[in-house]
């Protein structure tokens, strides 16, 4: 700690604060909850997903305090025909949080046969994007035809990701998710979640504001995302498929964001 500098260790002290603030507001909201949505089966035609999987979920940074997972798009993937299964890792501060979640990734996809899907969430969409790098030129992953990551609230998000270029739990640098893999990647984020929607322009204060309250609101409530409301935003980048939920457009927050123009009325599909 000597060795860190003054502002390095301020800047540290500032994010572990949100974080634990952000965990605390998690877990009231997870319990005053209203019930979860249910929706038909996500099986929509733009998205990369097999009608029948093994989901291996990764939570966010919450201790393993709450096990909110099955919720995800009003539990869609945690009854048949898909099947889930939790992958155990710290989701913590620990500065190995990140490390362990990939290695206990990597030994479940091993052991996994058939079809997968990697459902992960906030820190554990992190966990995923590194598992991608590492095992990028790795001829003993698993293949393209039978894994495909589902990503929300990804701090990595390579369009809006709040941790991109900053520092990662851990202390790495951020690096977006790779937008062309030899897996498909559908990445959501709910318009507005600070965690993954993050302004491009961090002057407009209201912008900010926006997205520092959707890290504590809506970052949490992925349950009540569906993949196929025809009001979501989709488009694609390389083998990246990327969902934006319309929420309340607000135009003058949405100047701060630097949405691909042809997407600036929610709801169009585009593929590029």
């Amino acid at each position: 700690m000597e060795r860190m500098g003054a502002a390095a260790f301020l800047s540290m002290l500032r994010l572990i604060t949100r974080l634990v603030l952000s965990l605390m507001l998690a877990l009231v909201a997870f319990a005053l909850a209203k019930p979860v949505p249910t929706f038909a089966e996500d099986r929509s035609p733009f998205l990369p997903l097999p009608h029948a999987a093994t989901v291996l979920t990764l939570s966010g940074l919450n201790f393993n305090l709450t096990r909110y997972m099955p919720r995800q798009f009003g539990g869609v993937f945690a009854r048949p025909p898909y099947t889930m299964r939790e992958v155990r890792y710290p989701a913590s501060l620990a500065s190995d949080s990140i490390s362990k979640g990939v290695a206990a990734l990597d030994a479940a996809l091993r052991t996994t046969s058939g079809p997968v899907i990697v459902l992960a969430h906030s820190q554990g969409a992190q966990v995923a994007s590194h598992w991608m790098r590492q095992h990028a030129d790795d001829p003993t992953a698993p293949s393209s035809d039978r894994l495909v990551f589902l990503l929300t609230g990804n701090p990595l998000r390579r369009e809006g990701g709040y941790i991109v270029g900053r520092r990662e739990v851990g202390g790495t640098i951020g690096l977006p998710t790779p937008v062309t893999t030899r897996w498909r990647v559908i990445d959501v984020a709910r318009r507005y979640d600070g965690w993954a929607d993050w302004p491009a322009d961090e002057t407009n204060r209201p912008a900010v504001a926006k997205a520092r309250a959707g890290m504590f609101t809506v970052h949490k409530r992925y349950d009540a995302v569906s993949l196929h409301d025809p009001s979501n935003t989709v488009w694609t980048r390389g083998t990246t498929t990327f969902v934006l939920t319309r929420e309340e457009v607000q135009p003058h927050i949405e100047q701060a964001y630097r949405r691909p123009t042809s997407l600036n009325a929610p709801g169009r599909t585009v593929f590029r």
